[in-house]
């Protein structure tokens, strides 16, 4: 979803102001067969595929998200990538895990 449409990825189409759809007579496949295909041919030709950018912006996207709604504050990128909030266990052993309390929006502050 965004300011100038919506992407409906298992509908293949966009809606808004640049509309798209795959063509109902277009090749057909699995999708993960062809993720595939093309991630061993582009190692043949030597052009890898590199969605590292894309993979760490999507989870640092999610991760503002689950910010946004535990604080019900605005956060922006900056404040997020520069949050001194830690969700790791102050120390990883054996024994009853700690238990967190419930976060509540309005309440619970961004840190």
């Amino acid at each position: 979803m965004g300011t100038k449409g919506v992407a409906d990825v298992f509908g293949h189409r966009v809606r808004g102001e640049n509309p798209w759809r795959y063509p109902r007579n277009g090749p057909r496949g699995n999708m993960y067969q062809i993720e595939h295909n093309k991630m061993f041919a582009s190692i043949r030709n030597g052009t890898p595929i590199n969605n590292g950018d894309y993979m760490c912006t999507s989870t640092m996207l999610a991760i503002m998200g689950r910010m946004v709604a535990y604080t019900g504050q605005v956060v922006t990128w900056d404040q997020a990538l520069h949050s001194k909030q830690s969700l790791a266990p102050q120390a990883y052993e054996w024994g009853p895990a700690p238990q967190r309390p419930v976060a509540k929006p309005g309440v619970t502050r961004f840190v």
